[in-house]
């Protein structure tokens, strides 16, 4: 991993040897050992982490949240998102690291795999059950073997991208299990489409109304499709991701609280601080100023 300059404060998938193949496997003691200046602090990742824990008890940071590692249990990154180790010596395991560019489909079959794992909709850690760890643990290993005989070749590369769909398709099966046991499947499809488009419209401070034209549902029906989802309304949703964004400019680029508003689609500075201070209890030059330790 590479940690670019300090006003992006963005971590890379960097790995030479492996650029061709975007896929790369440690145990969390070659973590610490190669890496231990980048986990220092919050940091913005641009691959997708995988991490899983055998040993040792710890805790991680995703987005601004606090989940705790235990043996058994999976934490998830997606590219773009904020997460901050606070790693001890006693916790073990394995951390798969995948380049935005492994996983984009490039075949009509690949774009129904991506469909049926649905990265967006991962929790950001899960306990799996005994069985399912072993085999992920097992699964991982092997890569590892392969990640560290490969030299480049195409087979070879096909190899590690195939077993790491086959691993995150067996993952995928669990995670996602409870929505489908629930019968909640139609709103639950809702939800993801109403996310995909979310993801892409946050900044221009849409209503629940223009993402409900666009997805061709009433807005009584796509708040019905989150509250069964996420627990929560289509408006909530969409101010949790607008200030989820907000905190991570704050955190993660030099830009004024007034900027950041005018990015997130504020007209004015007032509107975007009195937003922020009814999510977060506080100010973003307070946010900012706390998440930094300044």
């Amino acid at each position: 991993m590479r940690r670019t300059s300090a006003s992006v404060k963005q971590i890379r998938f960097h790995n030479p040897r492996l650029t061709r193949v975007g896929i790369d496997v440690l145990t969390l003691a070659e973590l610490r050992t190669r890496a231990r200046a980048s986990l220092v602090g919050p940091q913005r990742v641009d691959f997708l982490m995988l991490l899983l824990i055998r040993e040792g008890r710890g805790r991680h940071m995703i987005d601004f949240g606090k989940v705790t590692l235990r043996p058994g249990c999976m934490a998830f990154v997606r590219p773009g998102q904020v997460q901050q180790w606070h790693m001890n010596d006693r916790l073990h395991g394995h951390v798969v690291l995948v380049s935005a560019e492994a996983l984009a489909p490039s075949i009509a079959r690949a774009e129904i795999d991506m469909k049926l794992l649905a990265l967006d909709e991962w929790p950001p850690t899960a306990f799996l059950e005994d069985g399912l760890f072993a085999e992920a643990m097992a699964e991982i290993v092997h890569m590892r073997a392969d990640v560290e005989r490969f030299e480049g070749s195409e087979i070879e590369a096909a190899i590690l991208r195939h077993t790491l769909l086959a691993l995150l398709l067996r993952l995928a099966r669990d995670v996602r299990a409870g929505a489908t046991r629930s019968g909640a499947t139609r709103e639950a499809e809702i939800h993801r489409l109403f996310a995909h488009e979310l993801e892409a419209g946050f900044h221009k401070r849409l209503s629940v109304l223009d993402y409900a034209k666009r997805l061709g549902y009433s807005e009584s029906t796509l708040s019905r499709a989150c509250v069964a989802t996420v627990g929560r309304t289509a408006k909530e949703t969409i101010d949790l991701r607008i200030a989820l964004e907000a905190k991570r400019l704050l955190v993660h680029s030099q830009a004024t609280a007034a900027q950041i508003g005018h990015q997130l689609g504020f007209a004015e500075p007032t509107n975007f601080v009195k937003f922020f201070r009814r999510m977060e209890g506080v100010t973003p030059i307070e946010f900012r100023r706390s998440a930094l330790g300044t």
